[in-house]
């Protein structure tokens, strides 16, 4: 996220990734991790993510991660007002063949006092 560069999923993901997020979306596919994360970053673009805890067992990594910035367009129900936010997550990924397979996320958004 921090490099902007979306075709890293190409590198990173399976091709049948499997996302499950908050509120209960679900999304399939390289194309749509592509998607989502050009989401990201047109939301935020001022987005710097830091991995604050990251842990792996099995085919399982969990990461603990934070991001910072100022949203220009509506997030996660949070209107744009000109404040920063940091959006905190965790997110659990299956591997598959070295690559994500699934992940399932969870956030908050908490609005930074200016």
């Amino acid at each position: 996220m921090n490099g902007r560069d979306v075709s890293a999923i190409d590198r990173l993901y399976s091709d049948d990734y499997l996302y499950q997020g908050p509120e209960g979306a679900t999304d399939r596919g390289r194309d749509s991790a592509k998607a989502i994360a050009q989401h990201l970053i047109d939301v935020m673009p001022d987005r710097v993510s830091t991995v604050e805890e990251q842990v792996a067992e099995g085919d399982r990594v969990v990461t603990r991660w934070t991001s910072r910035g100022t949203p220009t367009m509506p997030l996660l129900g949070r209107p744009v007002d000109g404040r920063s936010a940091t959006v905190f997550g965790i997110t659990i990924s299956r591997i598959a063949n070295g690559r994500i397979a699934e992940d399932w996320e969870i956030v908050r958004v908490v609005e930074n006092p200016e």
